[in-house]
């Protein structure tokens, strides 16, 4: 199948890599690579030409793959737009996970492993843009989660109202920021997200943790007098 796109006018050869595996092969290793991938996005593709199309998700320039014979062997090509800013990484990323996939093809893997490695893929992917000011505003407040369930184990009373809304807080930033940063986001910072989700976990169950235990210390300290109090009432026969 072959769709098309509208090419940037001039592009120029910036990365080259050789691979053992016949052009045909190659080819359909790298048109899967770049369609799975969360670091690229796939603009159209050429199956005569055996190139395809595709953009980084932190710009529009449009840049070409291009799988060129090299009798048993193949080679990659990536062309940029004339006047783009060095990529180095994102080739160097798209050579390594098309390695991967070619190793993937010659190796019986099970659906299952290849649907989690996807599914993490999609989790990890980030993009090039701005650090994102909600994923900030997620690892600070996780940390100001953590560090009230700790001093609540000090707490003189139970406090469940404060501790469960903290835990919505917690989890509702991240879960915006989780959504404004990844691969179709325009902002970055889905590592910090990821972090900040952990720390929210840890926190959340030590909340819930010292809850539990100050409730419980909170019971003895009020059902002692009273016990104390109900056994001194003398007993009218």
């Amino acid at each position: 199948m072959t769709t098309t796109s509208n090419p940037a006018a001039n592009r120029v050869s910036v990365a080259r890599q050789t691979y053992q595996s016949p052009a045909v092969q190659t080819y359909a290793a790298l048109l899967q690579t770049l369609r799975f991938s969360a670091g690229f996005d796939v603009v159209g593709n050429n199956d005569t030409a055996q190139s395809v199309m595709f953009r980084l998700p932190s710009g529009d320039d449009e840049y070409e793959a291009r799988v060129v014979s090299d009798g048993a062997q193949s080679a990659v090509i990536i062309d940029a737009p004339l006047g783009v800013n060095d990529k180095s990484a994102a080739y160097s990323r798209l050579y390594r996970e098309l390695s991967e996939q070619l190793a993937a093809q010659t190796t019986a893997i099970p659906r299952e492993e290849i649907a989690k490695r996807r599914f993490w893929k999609t989790v990890m992917a980030d993009n090039h843009g701005p650090r994102s000011k909600w994923a900030i505003g997620a690892v600070v407040v996780a940390c100001l989660g953590l560090l009230d369930a700790i001093s609540s184990f000090d707490a003189w009373r139970p406090d469940w109202r404060a501790a469960i809304m903290f835990i919505v807080l917690m989890f509702a930033v991240c879960g915006v920021a989780f959504m404004v940063t990844g691969r179709g986001g325009k902002v970055s910072g889905r590592n910090l997200v990821l972090i900040a989700f952990a720390i929210s976990c840890v926190a959340a169950v030590l909340l819930l943790c010292a809850s539990i235990i100050v409730q419980i210390n909170y019971s003895h300290r009020y059902a002692a007098p009273f016990i104390t109090a109900v056994q001194a009432v003398p007993q009218v026969h």
